[in-house]
């Protein structure tokens, strides 16, 4: 897992999703995503749902990162999503 420096402090470290899909069909408004990740930290199962508004719905048609926090460490993850 890569770690993100700035200025010497580590921000946060990176994850692969394990399944990610589209849980509510896309519209003109946008759409909702599921993520199936690892916390890098903690190594706790985490499972999100996350929105991705009208603007931003095309860039989930190829790889994309969203920044998410693990449920149980509270620690900050960068999942990256691969199409």
């Amino acid at each position: 897992m890569d770690k993100f420096e700035f200025g010497g402090l580590i921000m946060a470290k990176k994850t692969f999703t394990k399944k990610w899909d589209d849980v509510i069909p896309r519209d003109a408004t946008g759409g909702f995503v599921g993520l199936d990740y690892t916390c890098p930290y903690c190594h706790y199962d985490n499972a999100e749902v996350i929105y991705i508004d009208a603007s931003n719905i095309g860039k989930i048609d190829a790889d994309f990162e969203t920044d998410q926090v693990c449920k149980i460490c509270g620690k900050d993850v960068i999942v990256v999503c691969q199409y």
